[in-house]
């Protein structure tokens, strides 16, 4: 009896019709324009020794979740996001989407999408009480996102992002999760 050793595909279950969300693997550093959120670039050898350092705690238990965001009609990575949680209460999503190759309204629609798959698991699945985006004011597709998922403006930093036709305020939106304004958690008076 021959035995499959070809590697199993990962599971993909946060996605919509044209891309989704899994956790990272080894390989993921090869790509790592499309994925990593960072001010700075990364080496793959430098993203690789990255994504091994920060997975080295069980995955839901890691404070900080990271994702890869891959085209579901071709494997293509992306982008990828971070949900940093503080006492697995507050949560702040960080969104990239990258790959000097695509327009920037592209990686502008694929960092919407990204944000209405994971804002509703954030809330429901994690349990998250308040879940914070940053977003540059000429995003307005992110923006638009953010506003149709319930989120609300919170913060405006004047100048805050370097644009090369000049600055851009940056907006920080939030939610607060609707179960958590009924009493607690689960909705417990």
């Amino acid at each position: 009896m021959d035995i499959d050793t070809s590697p199993l595909p990962i599971a993909i279950y946060l996605r919509n019709e044209r891309i989704g969300l899994r956790a990272p693997e080894r390989e993921d550093a090869a790509q790592v324009a499309a994925w990593h959120e960072g001010a700075f670039p990364l080496t793959p050898e430098a993203a690789g020794a990255l994504l091994v350092a920060q997975e080295t705690i069980p995955w839901g238990n890691n404070p900080a979740i990271r994702l890869i965001a891959v085209e579901l009609a071709t494997g293509a990575v992306a982008g990828g996001a971070v949900l940093e949680r503080t006492d697995n209460r507050v949560g702040k999503l960080r969104l990239t989407a990258g790959g000097a190759e695509r327009p920037a309204a592209e990686r502008q629609g694929i960092r919407a999408e990204m944000l209405r798959i994971l804002l509703p698991w954030a809330m429901d699945e994690i349990d998250l009480m308040v879940v914070s985006v940053d977003i540059p004011a000429d995003e307005t597709v992110l923006i638009e996102a953010a506003t149709e998922a319930g989120m609300r403006q919170a913060v405006r930093l004047r100048e805050y992002v370097a644009r090369p036709a000049g600055r851009v305020d940056l907006l920080m939106f939030e939610r607060v999760n609707p179960a958590w304004g009924r009493g607690g958690a689960n909705g417990d008076a």
